[in-house]
């Protein structure tokens, strides 16, 4: 979209008007909308399962207490954000899209960043994802 300026100097196109349901909103809810297929068809990229199996347990997690789980040299292959406060998801390769930690500004800032220079460099992380769905903490090595 092209802009011009009239003869003071303002604006004469603006942007679309955001619909009263975007205003309004709770900030930070929107989801990426990409499937698992359609990202793989912009990357030319299968999905695939991980291939080990967790050992087996008579014990639930429920059972034991756990409330955080700990994926050791797993990848970020993609990122996304939208203009919200604190909303941004990362895509994990075989567990899909984990919401960053969105509860401090410092800890969202480093977390993003380091979610970026893994995606960037492509190399491995540790990460900690909680019960509720998020990511707490990222390791790059």
């Amino acid at each position: 979209m092209t802009s011009t300026n009239d003869s003071a100097g303002t604006p004469t196109m603006y942007p679309p008007a955001v619909s009263g349901e975007e205003q309004g909103g709770t900030a930070g809810t929107s989801t990426p909308t990409v499937s698992d297929t359609e990202f793989a068809a912009m990357t030319g990229e299968a999905m695939t399962a991980p291939t080990l199996r967790p050992p087996l347990s008579t014990e639930t997690a429920s059972e034991q207490g756990v409330t955080a789980t700990w994926r050791n040299g797993v990848r970020i292959d993609a990122l996304w954000s939208i203009d919200e406060t604190r909303n941004a998801f990362v895509n994990v390769t075989g567990v899909g899209w984990r919401k960053i930690y969105n509860g401090r500004d410092g800890a969202y800032q480093a977390l993003v960043t380091l979610a970026s220079q893994a995606r960037q460099t492509n190399r491995p992380v540790n990460l900690r994802e909680e019960a509720d769905g998020m990511i707490y903490e990222i390791y790059l090595w």
